[in-house]
Protein backbone atom coordinates (compact mmCIF):
# COMPACT_ATOMS: atom_id res chain seq x y z
CA UNK A 1 0.00 0.00 0.00
CA UNK A 2 0.95 3.36 -0.76
CA UNK A 3 1.04 6.35 0.94
CA UNK A 4 -1.98 8.09 2.07
CA UNK A 5 -2.63 10.71 0.08
CA UNK A 6 -2.62 13.27 2.61
CA UNK A 7 0.65 12.39 3.35
CA UNK A 8 1.80 12.74 -0.28
CA UNK A 9 0.10 16.18 -0.51
CA UNK A 10 2.12 17.18 2.94
CA UNK A 11 5.35 16.30 1.37
CA UNK A 12 4.34 18.24 -2.07
CA UNK A 13 3.81 21.11 -0.09
CA UNK A 14 6.34 21.50 1.96
CA UNK A 15 8.43 20.75 -1.45
CA UNK A 16 6.65 23.78 -3.06
CA UNK A 17 8.10 25.87 -0.19
CA UNK A 18 11.71 25.12 -0.98
CA UNK A 19 12.53 22.63 1.90
CA UNK A 20 15.33 20.78 -0.21
CA UNK A 21 17.99 18.72 1.46
CA UNK A 22 21.51 18.31 -0.24
CA UNK A 23 22.74 15.40 0.80
CA UNK A 24 21.41 12.82 -1.29
CA UNK A 25 20.58 10.29 2.16
CA UNK A 26 18.12 12.62 3.01
CA UNK A 27 14.72 12.84 1.28
CA UNK A 28 14.41 15.90 -1.17
CA UNK A 29 11.18 17.56 0.31
CA UNK A 30 10.89 17.85 3.83
CA UNK A 31 8.66 16.63 7.25
CA UNK A 32 6.34 19.66 8.56
CA UNK A 33 6.96 19.70 12.10
CA UNK A 34 4.70 17.08 14.04
CA UNK A 35 3.04 15.16 10.91
CA UNK A 36 3.61 11.90 9.50
CA UNK A 37 7.29 11.24 7.78
CA UNK A 38 6.54 7.80 6.62
CA UNK A 39 9.32 5.23 4.53
CA UNK A 40 8.69 1.77 3.27
CA UNK A 41 11.38 -0.99 3.64
CA UNK A 42 11.35 -4.47 2.61
CA UNK A 43 12.75 -7.70 4.17
CA UNK A 44 14.46 -10.53 2.50
CA UNK A 45 12.42 -12.92 4.36
CA UNK A 46 8.99 -13.71 4.48
CA UNK A 47 8.32 -16.16 7.18
CA UNK A 48 4.57 -17.74 7.27
CA UNK A 49 3.86 -15.09 9.92
CA UNK A 50 6.28 -11.93 10.26
CA UNK A 51 3.64 -9.84 12.31
CA UNK A 52 5.15 -12.86 14.75
CA UNK A 53 8.69 -14.43 14.13
CA UNK A 54 10.28 -11.24 12.65
CA UNK A 55 10.69 -7.35 14.23
CA UNK A 56 12.89 -4.18 13.84
CA UNK A 57 13.27 -1.22 15.28
CA UNK A 58 14.70 2.35 14.14
CA UNK A 59 16.70 4.44 15.99
CA UNK A 60 16.33 7.97 15.35
CA UNK A 61 18.78 10.33 15.57
CA UNK A 62 17.25 14.28 16.77
CA UNK A 63 18.79 17.46 14.93
CA UNK A 64 21.85 18.97 16.96
CA UNK A 65 21.95 16.05 19.34
CA UNK A 66 19.90 15.24 22.12
CA UNK A 67 18.19 11.89 23.72
CA UNK A 68 17.81 9.25 20.97
CA UNK A 69 14.60 8.28 19.61
CA UNK A 70 13.36 4.66 19.33
CA UNK A 71 9.89 3.56 17.06
CA UNK A 72 9.25 -0.55 16.15
CA UNK A 73 8.46 -0.52 12.27
CA UNK A 74 5.36 -2.80 11.53
CA UNK A 75 4.38 -5.29 9.28
CA UNK A 76 2.16 -4.09 6.69
CA UNK A 77 1.85 -7.07 4.03
CA UNK A 78 4.00 -9.85 2.30
CA UNK A 79 7.67 -8.57 3.15
CA UNK A 80 6.77 -4.70 3.46
CA UNK A 81 7.58 -2.91 6.57
CA UNK A 82 7.36 0.73 7.40
CA UNK A 83 9.01 3.26 9.78
CA UNK A 84 6.37 6.25 10.73
CA UNK A 85 7.35 8.96 12.88
CA UNK A 86 5.98 12.66 13.37
CA UNK A 87 9.36 14.82 14.03
CA UNK A 88 8.68 17.57 17.14
CA UNK A 89 12.22 19.16 16.16
CA UNK A 90 13.10 21.20 13.04
CA UNK A 91 16.23 19.99 11.13
CA UNK A 92 17.21 16.64 10.10
CA UNK A 93 16.81 13.60 11.20
CA UNK A 94 18.16 10.53 10.91
CA UNK A 95 17.33 6.68 11.38
CA UNK A 96 19.17 3.48 11.14
CA UNK A 97 17.13 0.12 11.21
CA UNK A 98 17.64 -2.98 13.64
CA UNK A 99 16.28 -6.62 12.89
CA UNK A 100 17.51 -9.61 12.65
CA UNK A 101 16.33 -9.48 8.79
CA UNK A 102 19.47 -8.87 6.55
CA UNK A 103 16.86 -7.01 4.42
CA UNK A 104 15.87 -4.58 7.00
CA UNK A 105 19.19 -4.25 9.79
CA UNK A 106 21.34 -1.44 8.72
CA UNK A 107 18.88 0.08 6.56
CA UNK A 108 19.73 3.97 7.30
CA UNK A 109 18.26 6.98 6.28
CA UNK A 110 16.93 10.60 6.92
CA UNK A 111 14.60 13.67 6.64
CA UNK A 112 14.44 17.08 7.17
CA UNK A 113 11.65 18.50 9.35
CA UNK A 114 10.65 22.20 8.85
CA UNK A 115 7.87 24.39 10.19
CA UNK A 116 4.68 23.42 10.24
CA UNK A 117 0.41 24.36 10.27
CA UNK A 118 0.13 21.60 12.39
CA UNK A 119 0.05 22.28 16.47
CA UNK A 120 1.08 18.93 17.25
CA UNK A 121 0.12 16.46 19.77
CA UNK A 122 -3.16 16.71 22.55
CA UNK A 123 -1.49 17.04 25.65
CA UNK A 124 -2.19 18.27 29.28
CA UNK A 125 -1.44 22.15 29.67
CA UNK A 126 1.77 23.19 31.50
CA UNK A 127 0.63 25.57 33.58
CA UNK A 128 -3.15 24.38 33.83
CA UNK A 129 -3.00 20.54 34.14
CA UNK A 130 -6.92 19.61 34.28
CA UNK A 131 -6.80 21.30 30.65
CA UNK A 132 -5.65 20.61 27.13
CA UNK A 133 -3.50 22.14 25.18
CA UNK A 134 -1.27 21.65 21.96
CA UNK A 135 1.87 20.86 21.86
CA UNK A 136 2.57 24.64 20.26
CA UNK A 137 0.61 26.14 23.13
CA UNK A 138 -2.61 26.50 21.70
CA UNK A 139 -5.39 25.88 24.45
CA UNK A 140 -7.77 22.99 23.24
CA UNK A 141 -11.42 23.09 24.19
CA UNK A 142 -11.92 19.23 24.18
CA UNK A 143 -15.26 18.64 22.68
CA UNK A 144 -15.66 14.42 22.22
CA UNK A 145 -18.14 12.16 20.27
CA UNK A 146 -18.30 8.43 20.18
CA UNK A 147 -17.89 6.73 17.21
CA UNK A 148 -17.47 3.09 18.08
CA UNK A 149 -17.73 1.61 14.85
CA UNK A 150 -15.49 4.03 13.09
CA UNK A 151 -13.11 1.64 11.53
CA UNK A 152 -15.52 -1.28 10.41
CA UNK A 153 -18.17 -1.53 8.08
CA UNK A 154 -21.65 -3.27 8.39
CA UNK A 155 -23.57 -4.14 5.06
CA UNK A 156 -27.19 -4.52 7.18
CA UNK A 157 -26.13 -0.97 8.58
CA UNK A 158 -25.21 0.97 5.90
CA UNK A 159 -21.74 1.70 6.88
CA UNK A 160 -18.85 2.23 5.00
CA UNK A 161 -15.71 4.30 4.59
CA UNK A 162 -18.30 6.79 2.99
CA UNK A 163 -20.54 7.27 5.83
CA UNK A 164 -17.54 7.43 7.84
CA UNK A 165 -16.61 9.82 6.08
CA UNK A 166 -19.50 12.26 5.60
CA UNK A 167 -19.63 11.69 9.31
CA UNK A 168 -16.37 13.09 10.13
CA UNK A 169 -17.27 15.86 8.11
CA UNK A 170 -20.20 16.30 9.99
CA UNK A 171 -18.85 16.20 13.73
CA UNK A 172 -16.03 18.93 12.79
CA UNK A 173 -18.62 21.33 11.23
CA UNK A 174 -20.69 21.08 14.04
CA UNK A 175 -17.74 21.78 16.32
CA UNK A 176 -16.34 18.19 17.74
CA UNK A 177 -12.36 17.92 17.58
CA UNK A 178 -12.05 14.32 19.19
CA UNK A 179 -13.94 10.76 18.70
CA UNK A 180 -13.26 7.67 20.28
CA UNK A 181 -13.55 4.20 18.53
CA UNK A 182 -12.53 1.10 18.85
CA UNK A 183 -9.68 -0.56 16.88
CA UNK A 184 -11.08 -4.06 17.58
CA UNK A 185 -15.10 -3.91 17.26
CA UNK A 186 -17.14 -5.39 20.30
CA UNK A 187 -19.83 -6.54 17.69
CA UNK A 188 -16.85 -8.28 15.32
CA UNK A 189 -17.35 -6.32 12.52
CA UNK A 190 -14.18 -6.09 9.82
CA UNK A 191 -14.28 -3.58 7.05
CA UNK A 192 -13.15 -3.59 3.53
CA UNK A 193 -10.44 -4.75 3.74
CA UNK A 194 -11.22 -7.81 5.89
CA UNK A 195 -11.33 -8.59 9.79
CA UNK A 196 -8.61 -7.05 11.80
CA UNK A 197 -7.32 -10.99 12.15
CA UNK A 198 -6.95 -13.72 9.72
CA UNK A 199 -6.97 -15.52 12.68
CA UNK A 200 -6.31 -14.45 16.22
CA UNK A 201 -5.55 -17.88 17.84
CA UNK A 202 -2.69 -17.74 15.68
CA UNK A 203 -1.73 -14.11 15.45
CA UNK A 204 -2.18 -13.92 12.28
CA UNK A 205 -2.71 -10.36 11.40
CA UNK A 206 -4.86 -8.75 8.91
CA UNK A 207 -2.64 -5.65 6.98
CA UNK A 208 -5.54 -4.96 4.59
CA UNK A 209 -7.71 -4.06 7.66
CA UNK A 210 -4.91 -1.68 8.89
CA UNK A 211 -4.72 0.05 5.99
CA UNK A 212 -8.42 1.31 5.82
CA UNK A 213 -7.81 2.21 9.63
CA UNK A 214 -5.23 4.60 8.27
CA UNK A 215 -7.37 6.00 6.19
CA UNK A 216 -10.27 6.75 8.16
CA UNK A 217 -7.75 8.02 11.37
CA UNK A 218 -6.06 10.31 8.39
CA UNK A 219 -9.38 11.64 7.65
CA UNK A 220 -10.16 12.54 10.88
CA UNK A 221 -6.94 14.09 11.69
CA UNK A 222 -7.55 16.18 8.07
CA UNK A 223 -10.96 17.69 9.57
CA UNK A 224 -8.74 18.42 12.84
CA UNK A 225 -10.47 15.33 14.58
CA UNK A 226 -8.25 13.65 17.22
CA UNK A 227 -9.06 10.14 17.28
CA UNK A 228 -8.89 8.18 20.97
CA UNK A 229 -7.90 4.52 19.64
CA UNK A 230 -9.50 1.76 22.24
CA UNK A 231 -7.10 -1.28 21.30
CA UNK A 232 -9.38 -3.68 23.10
CA UNK A 233 -11.98 -4.44 24.75
CA UNK A 234 -12.43 -6.64 28.02
CA UNK A 235 -14.46 -9.68 27.50
CA UNK A 236 -18.13 -9.25 28.89
CA UNK A 237 -19.30 -12.80 27.83
CA UNK A 238 -21.15 -11.53 24.91
CA UNK A 239 -19.96 -12.79 21.44
CA UNK A 240 -16.67 -10.65 21.49
CA UNK A 241 -14.21 -12.34 18.84
CA UNK A 242 -11.50 -10.03 19.79
CA UNK A 243 -11.57 -9.43 23.05
CA UNK A 244 -8.17 -8.92 24.91
CA UNK A 245 -9.05 -12.41 26.91
CA UNK A 246 -9.37 -14.10 23.44
CA UNK A 247 -5.43 -13.13 22.57
CA UNK A 248 -3.75 -16.69 22.98
CA UNK A 249 -0.91 -15.66 25.05
CA UNK A 250 0.15 -12.30 27.90
CA UNK A 251 2.81 -12.41 24.91
CA UNK A 252 0.75 -11.72 22.07
CA UNK A 253 -1.68 -9.28 23.86
CA UNK A 254 2.02 -7.17 24.34
CA UNK A 255 2.38 -7.46 20.66
CA UNK A 256 -0.43 -6.58 19.26
CA UNK A 257 0.03 -3.31 21.30
CA UNK A 258 3.51 -2.77 20.34
CA UNK A 259 2.45 -3.08 16.87
CA UNK A 260 -0.73 -0.38 17.45
CA UNK A 261 1.81 2.22 18.87
CA UNK A 262 4.21 1.32 16.04
CA UNK A 263 1.48 2.35 13.03
CA UNK A 264 -0.44 4.79 15.41
CA UNK A 265 1.92 6.85 17.87
CA UNK A 266 2.98 9.38 15.07
CA UNK A 267 -0.78 10.34 13.95
CA UNK A 268 -2.99 12.65 16.62
CA UNK A 269 -4.09 10.57 18.55
CA UNK A 270 -4.53 9.23 21.95
CA UNK A 271 -4.62 5.27 23.54
CA UNK A 272 -7.51 3.94 25.59
CA UNK A 273 -5.36 0.64 27.02
CA UNK A 274 -8.97 -1.12 27.37
CA UNK A 275 -12.29 -0.65 26.89
CA UNK A 276 -14.71 -1.68 30.13
CA UNK A 277 -11.00 -3.59 31.31
CA UNK A 278 -12.43 -5.20 34.24
CA UNK A 279 -15.19 -7.06 32.34
CA UNK A 280 -12.43 -9.56 32.19
CA UNK A 281 -12.31 -10.98 35.50
CA UNK A 282 -15.76 -12.36 34.56
CA UNK A 283 -14.48 -14.74 32.23
CA UNK A 284 -10.92 -15.78 33.61
CA UNK A 285 -9.99 -16.83 37.66
CA UNK A 286 -7.80 -13.03 39.38
CA UNK A 287 -8.09 -10.68 41.49
CA UNK A 288 -8.92 -7.80 40.54
CA UNK A 289 -5.76 -6.15 41.66
CA UNK A 290 -4.26 -8.69 39.69
CA UNK A 291 -5.85 -8.02 36.26
CA UNK A 292 -5.10 -4.22 36.89
CA UNK A 293 -1.79 -4.96 37.07
CA UNK A 294 -1.77 -6.70 33.52
CA UNK A 295 -3.38 -3.61 32.43
CA UNK A 296 -0.96 -1.11 33.42
CA UNK A 297 1.82 -3.57 31.89
CA UNK A 298 0.08 -3.01 28.62
CA UNK A 299 0.20 0.69 28.81
CA UNK A 300 4.04 0.25 29.77
CA UNK A 301 4.25 -1.49 26.50
CA UNK A 302 2.92 1.18 24.45
CA UNK A 303 4.77 3.71 26.64
CA UNK A 304 7.51 2.37 25.33
CA UNK A 305 7.12 1.82 22.04
CA UNK A 306 5.61 5.43 21.25
CA UNK A 307 8.75 7.73 21.00
CA UNK A 308 6.02 10.87 20.65
CA UNK A 309 4.14 10.46 24.28
CA UNK A 310 0.87 10.47 22.68
CA UNK A 311 -1.75 10.51 25.86
CA UNK A 312 -2.89 7.52 27.48
CA UNK A 313 -6.13 6.07 28.77
CA UNK A 314 -8.11 3.31 29.98
CA UNK A 315 -11.81 3.15 30.18
CA UNK A 316 -14.24 1.41 33.10
CA UNK A 317 -17.58 -0.49 33.19
CA UNK A 318 -20.59 1.78 34.60
CA UNK A 319 -20.41 -0.63 37.72
CA UNK A 320 -16.86 0.84 38.43
CA UNK A 321 -17.74 4.42 36.71
CA UNK A 322 -14.19 5.66 37.53
CA UNK A 323 -10.38 4.94 36.68
CA UNK A 324 -8.84 7.21 38.93
CA UNK A 325 -6.87 3.96 40.81
CA UNK A 326 -4.64 3.81 37.35
CA UNK A 327 -3.19 7.41 38.16
CA UNK A 328 0.20 5.89 39.71
CA UNK A 329 0.60 3.96 36.46
CA UNK A 330 3.26 6.04 34.66
CA UNK A 331 1.13 6.05 31.09
CA UNK A 332 -2.01 7.46 32.59
CA UNK A 333 -2.84 11.01 31.28
CA UNK A 334 -6.06 11.80 32.38
CA UNK A 335 -7.28 12.31 36.01
CA UNK A 336 -9.92 10.29 35.10
CA UNK A 337 -11.63 8.45 31.57
CA UNK A 338 -15.27 7.85 33.42
CA UNK A 339 -17.99 5.78 32.13
CA UNK A 340 -20.47 7.00 34.63
CA UNK A 341 -23.66 8.49 34.84
CA UNK A 342 -24.57 9.29 38.18
CA UNK A 343 -23.61 11.99 40.67
CA UNK A 344 -21.83 13.35 37.60
CA UNK A 345 -20.55 16.77 39.10
CA UNK A 346 -19.25 15.21 42.57
CA UNK A 347 -17.36 12.16 40.65
CA UNK A 348 -16.05 14.78 38.01
CA UNK A 349 -14.69 17.01 40.79
CA UNK A 350 -13.26 14.11 42.75
CA UNK A 351 -11.29 12.88 39.94
CA UNK A 352 -9.59 16.45 39.69
CA UNK A 353 -7.18 15.38 42.59
CA UNK A 354 -4.74 14.18 40.05
CA UNK A 355 -4.47 17.24 38.52
CA UNK A 356 -4.98 15.45 35.22
CA UNK A 357 -7.80 16.45 32.45
CA UNK A 358 -11.00 14.66 33.77
CA UNK A 359 -13.07 13.04 30.94
CA UNK A 360 -16.58 11.32 31.55
CA UNK A 361 -16.22 9.06 28.40
CA UNK A 362 -20.06 7.58 28.15
CA UNK A 363 -22.02 9.38 30.12
CA UNK A 364 -25.67 9.19 27.60
CA UNK A 365 -26.36 8.33 24.34
CA UNK A 366 -29.19 10.81 22.53
CA UNK A 367 -32.42 9.29 22.56
CA UNK A 368 -31.39 5.61 22.14
CA UNK A 369 -33.50 2.82 21.92
CA UNK A 370 -32.31 -0.35 21.30
CA UNK A 371 -34.96 -2.66 21.54
CA UNK A 372 -36.88 -0.26 19.28
CA UNK A 373 -40.39 0.10 21.14
CA UNK A 374 -40.03 4.06 21.03
CA UNK A 375 -39.36 4.61 24.50
CA UNK A 376 -34.79 5.86 24.96
CA UNK A 377 -33.19 3.34 27.16
CA UNK A 378 -30.23 5.06 28.34
CA UNK A 379 -29.24 6.99 31.01
CA UNK A 380 -29.41 10.79 31.08
CA UNK A 381 -30.51 10.12 27.43
CA UNK A 382 -33.93 10.24 27.82
CA UNK A 383 -34.78 13.99 26.54
CA UNK A 384 -32.31 17.08 25.25
CA UNK A 385 -33.19 18.32 29.00
CA UNK A 386 -31.55 15.47 30.32
CA UNK A 387 -28.60 15.12 27.78
CA UNK A 388 -27.79 19.10 28.30
CA UNK A 389 -28.65 19.03 31.98
CA UNK A 390 -26.11 15.85 31.99
CA UNK A 391 -23.54 17.78 30.24
CA UNK A 392 -23.41 21.07 31.80
CA UNK A 393 -22.90 19.03 35.21
CA UNK A 394 -19.97 17.67 33.89
CA UNK A 395 -18.06 21.12 32.35
CA UNK A 396 -18.61 22.79 35.67
CA UNK A 397 -17.23 20.41 37.89
CA UNK A 398 -13.99 21.51 34.99
CA UNK A 399 -14.36 17.99 33.26
CA UNK A 400 -15.00 17.52 29.46
CA UNK A 401 -17.78 15.58 27.60
CA UNK A 402 -17.68 12.57 25.28
CA UNK A 403 -21.05 12.75 24.22
CA UNK A 404 -22.71 9.89 21.95
CA UNK A 405 -25.93 9.77 19.69
CA UNK A 406 -28.11 6.93 19.28
CA UNK A 407 -28.39 6.57 16.08
CA UNK A 408 -24.26 6.82 15.49
CA UNK A 409 -22.54 5.82 18.38
CA UNK A 410 -22.08 2.27 17.47
CA UNK A 411 -22.57 2.33 13.89
CA UNK A 412 -26.45 2.08 13.93
CA UNK A 413 -25.86 -1.65 15.56
CA UNK A 414 -27.33 -0.01 19.07
CA UNK A 415 -30.44 1.98 17.74
CA UNK A 416 -33.58 0.53 15.09
CA UNK A 417 -32.31 1.05 11.98
CA UNK A 418 -29.18 1.90 9.90
CA UNK A 419 -26.66 3.98 10.56
CA UNK A 420 -28.26 7.48 10.37
CA UNK A 421 -26.13 10.79 10.86
CA UNK A 422 -29.36 12.27 9.40
CA UNK A 423 -31.62 11.75 11.47
CA UNK A 424 -34.07 14.63 12.87
CA UNK A 425 -34.28 13.64 16.39
CA UNK A 426 -30.38 14.22 17.03
CA UNK A 427 -30.69 18.05 15.35
CA UNK A 428 -31.48 19.78 18.89
CA UNK A 429 -28.36 18.15 20.37
CA UNK A 430 -26.62 18.29 17.79
CA UNK A 431 -26.83 22.39 18.00
CA UNK A 432 -26.98 22.21 22.00
CA UNK A 433 -23.65 20.78 22.59
CA UNK A 434 -22.06 23.28 20.19
CA UNK A 435 -22.62 25.98 22.50
CA UNK A 436 -21.21 24.66 25.10
CA UNK A 437 -17.56 25.12 23.57
CA UNK A 438 -18.79 28.12 21.68
CA UNK A 439 -19.49 29.93 25.50
CA UNK A 440 -15.96 29.00 27.02
CA UNK A 441 -13.60 29.43 24.13
CA UNK A 442 -14.77 33.36 24.40
CA UNK A 443 -12.78 33.77 27.47
CA UNK A 444 -9.60 31.74 29.08
CA UNK A 445 -11.80 28.66 30.45
CA UNK A 446 -8.56 27.28 31.30
CA UNK A 447 -7.81 29.38 34.55
CA UNK A 448 -10.95 28.41 35.83
CA UNK A 449 -11.57 26.07 38.64
CA UNK A 450 -14.72 24.86 40.60
CA UNK A 451 -15.47 26.68 43.34
CA UNK A 452 -19.50 25.87 44.19
CA UNK A 453 -18.77 27.26 47.75
CA UNK A 454 -18.68 31.36 46.95
CA UNK A 455 -22.76 30.32 45.78
CA UNK A 456 -25.29 30.70 47.76
CA UNK A 457 -28.99 29.90 47.39
CA UNK A 458 -32.15 29.46 49.92
CA UNK A 459 -33.04 26.36 47.82
CA UNK A 460 -31.18 23.23 48.07
CA UNK A 461 -29.59 21.33 45.18
CA UNK A 462 -31.90 18.57 44.15
CA UNK A 463 -30.89 14.62 43.77
CA UNK A 464 -31.13 12.32 40.38
CA UNK A 465 -34.49 11.63 39.15
CA UNK A 466 -36.07 9.06 36.97
CA UNK A 467 -37.69 9.41 33.57
CA UNK A 468 -38.94 5.94 31.70
CA UNK A 469 -36.91 4.06 34.95
CA UNK A 470 -34.08 5.95 33.63
CA UNK A 471 -31.38 8.07 35.25
CA UNK A 472 -31.72 11.91 34.91
CA UNK A 473 -29.92 14.64 36.15
CA UNK A 474 -30.98 16.92 39.43
CA UNK A 475 -33.89 19.35 38.25
CA UNK A 476 -32.33 21.85 41.07
CA UNK A 477 -28.68 23.09 40.19
CA UNK A 478 -26.23 25.82 40.76
CA UNK A 479 -22.73 25.60 40.13
CA UNK A 480 -19.71 28.21 39.75
CA UNK A 481 -16.24 28.00 38.50
CA UNK A 482 -13.97 31.17 38.44
CA UNK A 483 -10.89 32.57 38.34
CA UNK A 484 -11.34 34.33 41.77
CA UNK A 485 -11.23 38.05 41.68
CA UNK A 486 -11.29 38.30 37.66
CA UNK A 487 -13.44 35.88 36.01
CA UNK A 488 -16.53 33.60 37.02
CA UNK A 489 -19.90 31.62 35.58
CA UNK A 490 -22.49 30.89 37.19
CA UNK A 491 -24.68 27.68 35.83
CA UNK A 492 -28.20 27.39 37.61
CA UNK A 493 -31.37 25.85 36.75
CA UNK A 494 -34.88 24.57 38.07
CA UNK A 495 -34.72 27.84 40.49
CA UNK A 496 -37.64 30.83 41.10
CA UNK A 497 -35.15 32.71 42.81
CA UNK A 498 -31.88 34.31 43.45
CA UNK A 499 -28.41 32.64 43.87
CA UNK A 500 -25.40 35.11 45.66
CA UNK A 501 -21.84 35.14 44.34
CA UNK A 502 -19.49 36.67 46.69
CA UNK A 503 -16.64 38.77 44.98
CA UNK A 504 -13.38 39.48 46.89
CA UNK A 505 -13.08 43.57 48.13
CA UNK A 506 -10.71 44.63 45.14
CA UNK A 507 -12.53 42.92 42.41
CA UNK A 508 -14.23 45.29 40.04
CA UNK A 509 -17.18 43.78 37.72
CA UNK A 510 -16.65 44.98 34.51
CA UNK A 511 -19.28 43.14 32.43
CA UNK A 512 -21.91 40.57 33.17
CA UNK A 513 -23.92 38.10 30.04
CA UNK A 514 -26.52 36.30 30.15
CA UNK A 515 -25.94 32.78 28.01
CA UNK A 516 -29.06 30.92 27.16
CA UNK A 517 -27.62 27.39 26.60
CA UNK A 518 -30.51 25.60 24.71
CA UNK A 519 -29.96 28.96 22.20
CA UNK A 520 -26.60 30.30 22.05
CA UNK A 521 -28.01 33.57 22.93
CA UNK A 522 -25.47 35.95 24.65
CA UNK A 523 -26.89 39.35 26.05
CA UNK A 524 -25.03 42.41 28.55
CA UNK A 525 -27.29 42.13 32.02
CA UNK A 526 -26.93 45.33 34.25
CA UNK A 527 -23.73 45.62 36.73
CA UNK A 528 -24.90 45.09 40.42
CA UNK A 529 -24.65 48.19 42.40
CA UNK A 530 -22.74 46.26 45.46
CA UNK A 531 -19.41 45.48 43.95
CA UNK A 532 -18.71 42.77 45.97
CA UNK A 533 -22.49 40.59 46.40
CA UNK A 534 -23.47 39.70 42.44
CA UNK A 535 -27.69 38.34 42.67
CA UNK A 536 -28.73 36.47 40.09
CA UNK A 537 -32.68 35.56 39.41
CA UNK A 538 -33.48 33.42 36.39
CA UNK A 539 -35.64 34.30 34.11
CA UNK A 540 -37.50 30.79 34.83
CA UNK A 541 -36.55 27.90 36.05
CA UNK A 542 -34.66 26.76 32.87
CA UNK A 543 -31.12 26.08 32.48
CA UNK A 544 -29.39 29.54 32.34
CA UNK A 545 -25.59 30.89 32.65
CA UNK A 546 -23.82 34.15 33.75
CA UNK A 547 -20.20 35.26 32.78
CA UNK A 548 -18.85 37.68 34.96
CA UNK A 549 -15.61 39.80 34.45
Amino acid sequence: MNAHPLLARITIAAAMAGWLSEDPSIQAAATPLWTPYETVLTATSQPANPYVSLSAEAVLDPPGGGPRRRLPLFWDGGRTWKLRFSPDKPGVWRWTVQSKDPGLDGQTGGFEAAGSGHPGRLEPMARFPHHFSRQDGAPFWFLGDTAWALFTDSQSEHHDRAAAFRYLEARARQGFNVVHSMLLSEAGWGNAGGPPFLDLGAEQINPAYWQEVDLRIAEANRQGIVCGLALAWGDKRKVEPFAWRRFPSVEARHRYARYIAARYSALDVYFIVSGEWHAEIRTRPSTEDALRQEFVALGNTIRAADPHGRMAAIHPMTSHGSVREFNPAPWMAFGDYQQNYRDLHARALLSRSYRKPVVNSEYGYFLRDQDGDGVPDKDNSTSIESMRHATWDIVMAGGYPITGFGTTYFGGNRDPGPFDLEAEKNRPWELQIGLVKRLFTTFDWWKLEPQDDALSCAAPRGTEGKEFGRITPPRVAYWCLAELGRQYVIYVRGLAQAVELEIPAAARLSSCRLFNPRTGELKSLPLPADANRYQFVPPDDQDWLVAIR
